[in-house]
């Protein structure tokens, strides 16, 4: 996805963010490429998020006390705070929390617990060259449909039935990247057609049309209220 030019999710798209605030330092369970270390201390953030029915959606931030001062940690924190904000709601209510790193390796999401991590660095790389939002839905992705979806009959057939993968991630890793990676095609292309270059959303209804149609089913994907599907100016 991120070595894509195209946009998924814009800067001026709606956010849901409410409120951001810096709650404590505290132990956590925080999984890290570069450690075999398991529990760090960090910052905690929490932000809240407009949810379903006027309701609201608290996501944690545990940002790694690495960075050495919470002046530090804050603007990654924050940073990715707005990126939740802006992901489809069904994501987002599936989230608990995230893990702030610092460090240049690549995110990876715990789907079984809930929560994604990620690095400050590679998060430097994705807001240069706008694809943090596409990160965030990526992982966001695993957490909310990877273990419901990925090894479903209907998704397994709807794989079979369609005639390739939108990307090679997603075709050299069928089982773990094929959800995450159709997703977002599919998401766009469902919410906001015309977002994609005309051959781009093309090539998604030709390469996925049983993928496309197996995502859409699923509840909250396709957004039917005002602010949802139509084609963006």
């Amino acid at each position: 996805i991120v070595s894509t030019d195209f946009d998924f999710i814009l800067d001026s798209d709606p956010n849901a963010q409410e409120s951001f605030r810096y709650v404590e330092r505290a132990r956590k369970e925080m999984p890290d490429k570069r450690t075999n270390e398991l529990f760090a201390d960090a910052y905690v953030f929490e932000v809240v998020y407009a949810g379903e029915d006027g309701g609201e959606k608290k996501v944690e931030i545990w940002a790694n006390c690495d960075f050495g001062s919470i002046r530090e940690a804050s603007p990654y924190a924050w940073h990715l705070a707005r990126a939740i904000g802006q992901q489809p709601a069904f994501l987002r209510e599936s989230l608990k929390h995230v893990v702030l790193h610092s460090g240049d390796e690549t995110a990876f999401a715990e789907e079984s617990s809930g929560f994604f991590v990620i690095y400050a660095e590679n998060m430097d790389t994705r807001l240069a060259n706008h694809d943090l939002q596409e990160t965030v839905f990526h992982e966001s992705a695993h957490v909310a449909l990877e273990a419901a979806h990925a090894q479903a009959e209907g998704w397994v057939a709807a794989q079979e039935a369609d005639v390739g993968f939108i990307t090679r991630y997603a075709e050299r890793l069928p089982a773990k990247e094929d959800v995450p990676e159709s997703a977002i095609f599919a998401w766009v292309v469902l919410n906001h057609p015309g977002r994609l270059p005309a051959e781009v959303e093309a090539l998604v209804r030709e390469v996925m049309p049983n993928r496309l149609s197996y995502l859409g089913g699923i509840e909250g994907f396709v957004v039917t209220t005002d602010g949802g599907a139509g084609e963006d100016g």
